[in-house]
């Protein structure tokens, strides 16, 4: 093994060579690879290519190149290895070899070349102050994947509302961020120009941009998408550090300003109180703090749900849950007590501001005014958690409803991740007669149905196999765009760019997303005549000859997508079926669960 060549420190080319090194050779990941590309490469020319500085192999450039990084080659080696790591490795030094070479842009739906050199680009977005830092190689990689466009005067970048998902850099020109006014006139709110970027919350947070952009003249633009952007993030610490950073001061920033939080504040205070805030981002089941610790910062919710509870006898009890705008920990802190009464762990993916003890006191003592703005309406929720009285206990409630539902409550919608969901199919089944109309409805709109009546229950209401298009979803990690969130929100698989890889049906965590074979091509009037002549058992393996193994293509549900109206809900000939966004409601007098009881 030539390791003189290897770069040292280079996490993905060690894990690549450990790989080789424990390799047994039995090609099981590329059985497992759904890329046609796959039959045509053994595992031991992959191997090979690991020690080679240049990959020439015309087989191992093919199929690296079109590598999606799926990860179904991981979990089918029998020796616990991540093959997909090696692949990548490999994919970076074929990258590396693309010569220099005058890049295209998209001036409308046309695309022609621009002028502009791969490597000439390198070296001019080496002077934009977000890539600094940057090495040459891996800043030529990022632009392999990027969308030069040039804009018109007036041409849209996106709708304000709209999911778009890219790091937009301006190169020449300007960009305007606007809104409009009651006259429907436009309303600039800032310009960007050469050198300015936009778009990193919504590539970071899965936002919808909260304003248009538009171009106000010609002007020259790079769209990055978020698949590259983390990249990068993963190939260069220092650009990492830089996006976390601005990520942390524009989330802290868009936090104040939101009226109902600090909004109130002076902006001299808010600046203040965030100097050492810490912007903490849980997964669900993360702790923020435990019963009996020593209180130690102030916390404010950014997003997601967190659960306050309380060690009783008979067990952990579900107290409240925080939610986007509110706040806990005041009250321990401004009365300096020993420890916290309740605990409060992340019931969803979360984002927390934690503002350190000693701070929030000096904001305090400098702008007296703060405690009142900052005790309305958060500090209630807290209260709720301190007090005496308790909820009822869960197994009280569960003994109401036998053993075959749980309880429909809102730590429950929580736990179940219904509340991650943001257009919910709900069936009630005190209204359901077991038609089956929805379901053939949803299959002669679709070609395959996308739901079942079969999921998680709670009391009457059946939350069936259908996508609830997550706020925060674990299925777009899809490199070839198979998977994409569209403008509007829907979540919606691309069927020219899905290789049925099945990738994202093992990151949906409710089983919502299936594979179905694609329907073979007509045969030809000769191979009709010779089905004829093969007689039933060879007619019905005669395309199988041919095509051992059909290809597969994720099917989900996509709202309905460019219909007006979804297909499941206006089938039901009773009213059963709804749709829901409890995630938005959870809680409040228009909520999924304040809808059930009044029922």
């Amino acid at each position: 093994m030539n390791e003189a060549w290897i770069p040292t420190g280079d996490p993905i080319a060690e894990k690549a060579l450990a790989d080789v090194t424990a390799c047994i050779g039995c090609n099981d990941c590329m059985i497992a690879c759904p890329l046609p590309q796959s039959r045509w490469i053994s595992i031991a020319a992959l191997n090979a290519a690991v020690d080679e500085p240049v990959i020439y192999d015309p087989q191992v450039i093919d199929f690296v190149t079109a590598c999606t990084q799926c990860g179904q080659c991981v979990s089918a080696c029998p020796a616990d290895l991540s093959r997909a790591d090696m692949v990548l490795f490999n994919k970076t030094k074929v990258e590396d070899t693309v010569p220099d070479h005058l890049l295209s842009v998209q001036v409308g739906s046309n695309v022609q070349l621009s002028g502009l050199t791969l490597d000439a680009l390198c070296r001019q977005m080496a002077t934009v102050p977000l890539f600094r830092g940057v090495n040459f190689q891996d800043m030529r990689r990022l632009l392999l994947t990027v969308t030069l466009r040039q804009l018109e005067g007036g041409e849209l970048v996106c709708e304000g509302g709209e999911y778009h998902e890219r790091l937009v850099v301006v190169l020449a020109g300007a960009l305007e961020q606007y809104s409009l006014d009651d006259n429907g006139r436009r309303v600039v709110i800032v310009s960007y120009g050469s050198g300015s970027f936009l778009g990193e919350m919504g590539v970071l947070a899965d936002q919808p941009e909260p304003f248009s952009v538009a171009s106000p003249h010609v002007s020259l633009i790079i769209e990055i998408p978020k698949a590259s952007l983390k990249r990068l993030m993963r190939r260069s610490p220092e650009f990492d550090a830089t996006m976390t950073e601005l990520y942390r001061r524009r989330a802290l920033w868009t936090y104040a300003r939101t009226p109902e939080v600090l909004g109130g504040l002076p902006e001299a205070a808010i600046t203040e109180l965030f100097a050492d805030a810490e912007l903490t981002l849980l997964q669900p089941g993360d702790w923020v703090f435990g019963e009996g610790t020593e209180p130690s910062h102030v916390y404010l919710v950014r997003s997601g749900f967190l659960r306050a509870s309380r060690k009783l006898a008979e067990g952990e009890r579900v107290l409240t849950y925080f939610r986007e705008g509110e706040a806990f920990g005041i009250i321990a802190v401004l009365r300096f007590e020993a420890s916290h009464c309740y605990s409060v762990q992340a019931a969803t993916r979360a984002e927390v501001i934690c503002v350190p003890a000693a701070r929030f006191h000096a904001v305090l003592h400098r702008y007296p005014n703060a405690a009142s703005a900052l005790a309305q309406g958060a500090v209630q929720a807290e209260r709720v958690a301190r007090s005496p009285e308790l909820n009822p206990a869960p197994s009280q409630q569960a003994s109401q409803l036998g053993t075959h539902a749980m309880p429909l409550t809102p730590e429950v919608l929580l736990d179940m991740g219904v509340a991650d969901g943001r257009e919910v199919l709900v069936i009630d089944q005190t209204k359901c007669t077991y038609c089956q109309n929805c379901i053939e409805a949803c299959a002669r709109r679709h070609g395959h149905s996308r739901l079942k009546l079969q999921g998680l229950q709670l009391e009457h209401l059946l939350f069936p196999t259908a996508c609830r298009h997550c706020e925060d979803p674990q299925c777009l990690l899809c490199s070839v765009n198979g998977i994409v969130r569209r403008t509007s929100g829907e979540i919606s698989i691309v069927e020219d760019n899905c290789i049925g890889c099945g990738a994202c049906a093992e990151r949906c965590p409710y089983g919502n997303i299936s594979l179905h074979p694609v329907d073979p091509p007509k045969k030809s009037l000769v191979f009709s005549l010779l089905d004829l002549l093969r007689g039933p058992r060879d007619r019905a393996s005669a395309f199988s000859l041919l095509a051992p193994e059909l290809p597969k293509r994720a099917v989900k549900c996509d709202l309905c997508a460019d219909y007006t109206d979804y297909a499941c809900v206006t089938a039901c000939p009773t009213g059963a079926a709804f749709r829901t966004d409890p995630s938005q409601t959870l809680g409040g007098p228009d909520s999924l669960f304040s809808r059930v009881r009044a029922l």
